[in-house]
């Protein structure tokens, strides 16, 4: 391989390190919390799939106490939340992963990173409301994969969709210069 060749490899990375850099940037300290961020959100990531799982299968109703009648809207709410929070630990993810490769991690955004999920299962959840209470309209037939996947989008971009509940807001109740 020419020297050229090797030249733009080394300069085409995404976290700006040389080649055979291979040891953290972190401190050992450091390493322990990223470590343990780490197996908080896959732990969350397959909480969530779990129960997704009881939910589908019913399972979840004999845990907790629903009468049969609030069976298919608690379904519904269930789905919306626990797959909103699961398209928030993607992008969570997927940003930490980002920060700690690129060395921008610190610990300051701790609470950002462990809160965005039940931040964006909230917001799904509101979604779903939303959509029920006719304020939103999909088109579509509200089954389980239609709801898992607006849930998913909703948590994956929570930042857009509280922008767009900020907009429902305003139709609701006026502006400030209204």
């Amino acid at each position: 391989m020419s020297e050229k060749i090797e030249e733009e490899i080394d300069i085409d990375n995404t976290d700006s390190r040389k080649r055979n850099e291979v040891t953290s940037r972190y401190e050992t300290s450091i390493q322990k919390e990223i470590w343990w961020e780490t197996f908080f959100l896959i732990s969350l990531v397959f909480i969530c799939c779990i129960l997704l799982v009881c939910t589908w299968t019913g399972y979840i109703f004999k845990l907790v106490s629903i009468p049969e009648i609030l069976h298919v809207p608690a379904k519904r709410y269930l789905y919306f939340s626990l797959s909103g929070m699961l398209g928030g630990l993607t992008f969570g993810m997927k940003y930490f992963y980002r920060v700690v490769a690129r060395g921008w991690w610190n610990q300051d955004r701790r609470i950002w990173r462990l809160l965005s999920p039940l931040i964006s299962a909230i917001i799904a959840l509101m979604i779903g409301i939303l959509i029920e209470a006719s304020f939103i309209t999909t088109g579509k037939v509200l089954n389980g994969p239609t709801i898992i996947s607006i849930g998913f989008l909703a948590g994956y971009f929570a930042d857009e969709a509280v922008g767009k509940m900020y907009e429902i807001a305003n139709v609701i109740f006026g502006t400030k210069k209204s």
